[in-house]
């Protein structure tokens, strides 16, 4: 697995995407709190955000059986990059408050799914503990840097602006590495343009 480009792709595409969902979710309460969320509604969005997460993982895992892996991963992904940032702008309206963090959420619930069951159509399943497991290891890497930095950012610069737009940033990043992806044996299309047509 290690020896093809896509697992590269891959781990670089989960590393910063779960790190900008973490940057973000890790900061929940304090963030509601200086949105001016009363401490009951800021605990609350914990709840609707575990929704989110569940139904990522649920139904993005159903989704990515019709769509395909990489479909689900990269549309999910997008729309994180779009969500975060606009949570930060939308933070003074409630219900869009509670929307945007079920779908930030859920496009960070996806991720844990929908990357286990594309290590396994990808590498098959003999060696799958193993393989998700190295896999696996982006998520260690993002679950230290995202709150980290999150955290880092608002001491900084005393606010959450910056954040939600570098998380926002770095998931256009993970999608694009996610657009370069290609299942392993599959060329990418310009690979697969023969010498004879690119010299035409």
């Amino acid at each position: 697995m290690v020896r093809t480009p896509t697992f590269y792709a891959l781990w670089i595409a989960y590393c910063l995407g779960a790190t900008a969902g973490l940057m973000v979710i890790s900061q929940l309460v304090p963030f509601a709190r200086a949105a001016g969320l009363t401490a009951a509604a800021a605990t609350f969005a914990i709840t609707i955000g575990a929704v989110g997460n569940a139904g990522g993982r649920i139904l993005s895992g159903w989704l990515s059986d019709t769509l395909g892996r990489l479909t689900t991963l990269r549309v999910m992904v997008l729309l994180s990059a779009v969500a975060m940032p606009t949570w930060f702008i939308a933070r003074g309206e409630l219900v869009l408050f509670y929307l945007l963090a079920v779908a930030v959420y859920w496009c960070y619930g996806t991720q844990l799914s929908v990357f286990a069951s594309t290590t396994a159509d990808f590498y098959g399943t003999r060696h799958l503990g193993m393989n998700y497991g190295l896999l696996f290891s982006a998520w260690g890497v993002a679950g230290i840097l995202g709150p980290m930095i999150g955290a880092q950012v608002f001491d900084a610069f005393g606010d959450y602006r910056y954040a939600f737009y570098a998380a926002g940033a770095l998931a256009l990043v993970s999608f694009g590495s996610l657009a370069v992806a290609r299942p392993p044996g599959v060329a990418s299309p310009a690979a697969s343009v023969s010498p004879s047509a690119a010299r035409a």
